[in-house]
């Protein structure tokens, strides 16, 4: 292995990953909200509501993830809308990333026993009242361990980034190839420092999950209702 190398690269190694941490966190976090309204949506009994939310989780998950950033980045300008590479590939993995984090949410509320909802319904609780104190607590545990894979899925995704030029992680590892002609020592440190960033979601699925047992008294990933 040519440490010398990875020494002179190092830097631009370092600023594709930091860059692509920022992504990740940028898309997840934008992400996260829209797709816990697609979920409530999906879920609602008012048909203005479930069919938009369920047509567009429908179509964003039907389309490539990279048509989505090629069109975000190409294709917008045409319409006035002109967005730096880092604002085009947040776009589009937002469009794809709460389509598919949507379906992992209403699967964690879905799973909730519906009698539940008709009982507050019968003593009046208000909806959003409702949501807080019984819905969620044992929505989360189980939406949980889906939503750490999906959030894993998504990190990895950001490498369709550098095809829309923003100088990620994946991006800085592929020019230092093209210039070195040495592949081993790059996509080496490329996917080591991919498994830092994933590592440390797992860590945090796995402190996220004592909190809710010690909290909730439930087991994150099981049924509602299951305790430790």
């Amino acid at each position: 292995m040519r440490t010398d190398l990875l020494a002179e690269y190092w830097p631009s190694i370092w600023s594709g990953f930091l860059i692509t941490v920022l992504l990740s966190f940028v898309v997840l976090s934008v992400s996260t909200p829209i797709a816990f309204l697609l979920a409530l949506a999906r879920q609602s009994e008012l048909a203005v509501l479930r069919w938009p939310a369920a047509a567009y989780v429908n179509v964003a998950r039907a389309l490539p993830v990279l048509i989505v950033l090629y069109f975000a980045f190409y294709a917008l300008p045409q319409f006035g809308m002109s967005l730096s590479a880092f604002q085009a590939a947040t776009v589009g993995l937002v469009i794809a990333s709460s389509a598919y984090l949507a379906e992992d949410i209403r699967a964690g509320l879905a799973a909730v026993d519906p009698g539940q909802r008709h009982a507050a319904t019968a003593l009046g609780i208000p909806y959003w009242r409702a949501l807080r104190r019984i819905y969620l607590p044992q929505a989360i545990p189980i939406a949980l361990p889906p939503y750490i894979t999906r959030a894993i899925i998504i990190v990895k995704g950001t490498a369709l980034a550098s095809l829309v030029a923003v100088n990620d992680l994946t991006a800085e590892a592929v020019r230092a190839i093209s210039i070195t002609y040495r592949p081993y020592e790059f996509l080496a440190v490329a996917a080591v420092l991919y498994l830092v960033i994933n590592a440390s979601l797992a860590a945090l699925q796995s402190v996220a999950e004592r909190h809710i047992a010690l909290r909730y008294g439930r087991v994150a990933g099981g049924p509602a209702g299951a305790v430790q």
